[in-house]
C-alpha cells in the first residue's frame, strides 16, 4: 500500500463497536467461545482483547509501531506482516476492522500479488478496481474453515457496488449466509463512508442475504432489501447510442485545469478559446434551478468564485497565455496519477457536451438535475447526459427523472448521502425512455 493512503486508511474502532461485533460472533454459535481466531488488519490488537471470547487470537498488522505498542493478553499474539500473505488457514471465526483504500490507492505490484493468490487458493478473480476492504474480507473467507464465521467491520457500499460484484457472486455459489446490518450511528465522523457489519456464516448453507440497520448498542432493525426499502437497488446496465450517461471529466487535478474567473483573468485566457465553462457540482444550486443558462452560470459560477473554467490543454494548438499558465502549474501536476501517464501531462482527452446534468450523490429522494443550457462540460462527480438524434428533448429527459423516486432505491453511501452510479442512471434512462 502507498505509504501516505496507509497512513490515512488507519482509523481505531471505538471499543464499543468492538464489542457490537464480539456479541454478535457469539450470538450467531449460541454464546460459545471461539477457539482459533484471526484478525487481518489488526491495528493495536484491540479486538484481541477480550479473551474469555477465544482460546487463540492471532492478529495480522502491518504497521510495526502499532505491534511494538501493543499490549496483549494471554492466549493472543499480534505479530507484524502482510495479511494477504498470511499462511495459516482453517481459523474459526475472523474478526475485524479491514483498511479502507481505494484501489488508487494500492501499490500495483502487491495489489496483482494479493488477487493472484487469492484467485490460486480457490477463491474469486477479483477487479483491479476492488478496495482494499474488499480484498481483505475475501481473504477472511479463505482462511476461515468450512463451518466458519467471518464478522467484519466493511462500509455498506459492498452490496451493491461493481467493484465486489465477483466477491458477491463467489459467496452467493458457496450458499453461504450472510447479513449485513448498516449503522444508524455515524461512528468514524472523519470518514466518508457508511460503516456495517458484515456477518457471513458459513455454516448455513441456505444462501440467505439479510439486512438491517443496527445501533452502538447492538440493537437491530431488519429491513427487507439492501436500500432500506422494499424497493430493490437499481440494477447496472450499459446506455444506448442515442441516450445515455457519462462520468464527468476526470482531467488530473480540478486545482489545476478547472479554474476561478479570478485565475482566468489573472493569466489572461479567453472564454471560449483558452477556457470553456465547466461543472464541478450542483450542489449549491436552488432546487427551482431546471436550466442552467448562461446567466444562471454567470451568477451560481462565475460570480461567486467557483471552478468553472475548463482549460483547453486538450488541443494541438494552444494560445500563449495558456502554455504561460502551463508553466506556472510547475511540478504540482506530479502528484496527480492521470497527469503522470500521459505525455505532455496536461493533455486530456477530450469530453463531449451533455445535454443535460445529473449530481452523483444527493440527499432526500433525488439528485439535483438541470438542463445544460450553457453547454458546460461535466467535471467530476457530476454526470452528463449524452443524446443523439431521436432521443427525447433535454427537457423531456430532465423532467422524466425529476419524476423518479431515486431515494427508495439507492444504498446509502455516507451517513444520509446516497450514490448513483452511472451504470444505474443508464438503466433509469431504459427505463423511462427505452
Amino acid at each position: 500500500m502507498k505509504a501516505a493512503y496507509f497512513r490515512r486508511c488507519q482509523v481505531e474502532t471505538p471499543p464499543d463497536v468492538v464489542d457490537v461485533l464480539w456479541n454478535l460472533a457469539s450470538q450467531f454459535r449460541g454464546g460459545e467461545s471461539f477457539g482459533n481466531v484471526l484478525d487481518l488488519g489488526a491495528g493495536d490488537g484491540r479486538f484481541g482483547r477480550q479473551p474469555q471470547r477465544y482460546r487463540s487470537y492471532t492478529g495480522v498488522e502491518k504497521d510495526a509501531a502499532k505491534v511494538a505498542g501493543a499490549r496483549m493478553p494471554h492466549g493472543s499474539r499480534l505479530v507484524v506482516g502482510d495479511a494477504l500473505s498470511w499462511p495459516d488457514s482453517g481459523y474459526g471465526l475472523a474478526i475485524g476492522n479491514p483498511p479502507y483504500i481505494r484501489h488508487h490507492g494500492l501499490e500495483p505490484h502487491w495489489r496483482d500479488a494479493a488477487l493472484a493468490r487469492i484467485a490460486h487458493a480457490g477463491g474469486p478473480t477479483l477487479k483491479k478496481t476492488a478496495n482494499a476492504f474488499v480484498i481483505f474480507l475475501t481473504q477472511a473467507l479463505l482462511k476461515t474453515d468450512d463451518a466458519g464465521l467471518v464478522v467484519q467491520l466493511v462500509p455498506y457500499e459492498w452490496v451493491t457496488r461493481p467493484s465486489a460484484l465477483e466477491l458477491r457472486e463467489y459467496i452467493q455459489a458457496q450458499g453461504w449466509n450472510v447479513y449485513v446490518y448498516r449503522f444508524d450511528a455515524n461512528i468514524f465522523p472523519t470518514v466518508l463512508t457508511t460503516a456495517s457489519v458484515t456477518v457471513i456464516d458459513k455454516a448455513g448453507r441456505e444462501g440467505l442475504w439479510k439486512f438491517g440497520q443496527i445501533g452502538r448498542a447492538g440493537e437491530v432493525r431488519a429491513v427487507p432489501q439492501a436500500t432500506g426499502s422494499r424497493s430493490k437497488p437499481i440494477a447496472y446496465s450499459a446506455g444506448h447510442e442515442t441516450l445515455h450517461a457519462i462520468r464527468g471529466l476526470s482531467p488530473g487535478g480540478q486545482d489545476l485545469f478547472v479554474l476561478t474567473e479570478e485565475e482566468r483573468l489573472f493569466f489572461g485566457l479567453r472564454r471560449r478559446t483558452d477556457v470553456v465553462p465547466a461543472v464541478t457540482s450542483l450542489r449549491h444550486l436552488n432546487e427551482n434551478i431546471g436550466q442552467l443558462t448562461a446567466k444562471a452560470f454567470e451568477s451560481h459560477y462565475v460570480a461567486q468564485g467557483r471552478r468553472c473554467w475548463l482549460i483547453r490543454s486538450d488541443r494541438e494548438s494552444l494560445s500563449e497565455a495558456l502554455k504561460d499558465y502551463l508553466r506556472h502549474v510547475g511540478p504540482r501536476w506530479k502528484q496527480y496519477s492521470t497527469c503522470t501517464t500521459r505525455s505532455p501531462w496536461w493533455r486530456y482527452k477530450p469530453h463531449p457536451v451533455p445535454a443535460v446534468l445529473v449530481a452523483s450523490g444527493f440527499i432526500g429522494n433525488a439528485p439535483k438535475i438541470v438542463v445544460n443550457e450553457t453547454k458546460a462540460i461535466a467535471v467530476g462527480s457530476v454526470y452528463g447526459i449524452l443524446t443523439d438524434e431521436g432521443a427525447p428533448s433535454a427537457r423531456t429527459i430532465a423532467q422524466g427523472l425529476a419524476g423518479f423516486d431515486f431515494g427508495r432505491r439507492i444504498v446509502h453511501h455516507s451517513n444520509n448521502l446516497k450514490k448513483l452510479e452511472v451504470r444505474q442512471l443508464n438503466t433509469i434512462l431504459n427505463q423511462l425512455f427505452g
